[in-house]
């Protein structure tokens, strides 16, 4: 086998066969990935989404209601549960939408408010 033959890997080519422009998220489905993939990714953020949005919720709501928890440490736990609901929010939302379609519909705005909360609330779901 040829060493450049080796090194060329056409699958990483994201330039589909029948139009020469280079393929771009914001308009359209990644054609070489079976559109099923995402949905199965979509049905698994909803549920991870779904899951954290729920228990972080009620740490919140628990610390907030009962004031014998309201010690230093439970503190810290709060902070990390408030983190996490926000990046749920924001981040997990984002995800199952655009995983629902298969490819970033909502637009550049919205790809750049997901990693900006996945990155300021620090946690990458």
């Amino acid at each position: 086998m040829d060493r450049a033959e080796v090194l060329t890997n056409t699958s990483l080519l994201l330039e589909s066969s029948e139009d020469t422009t280079p393929w771009d998220p914001f308009q359209r489905p990644l054609t070489t990935v079976q559109p099923w993939n995402f949905k199965l990714l979509a049905a698994l953020m909803f549920l991870v989404t779904a899951l954290s949005l729920s228990e972080n919720f009620i740490v919140i709501l628990v610390t907030a209601k009962f004031k014998q928890l309201r010690q230093p440490l439970n503190y810290i736990i709060v902070n990390l549960s408030v983190a996490d609901f926000l990046v749920s929010l924001i981040g997990g939302s984002i995800s199952f939408l655009t995983n629902s379609r298969g490819y970033f519909y909502l637009g550049p705005w919205t790809c750049m408010l997901e990693g900006f909360a996945v990155t300021f609330f620090g946690k990458s779901i």
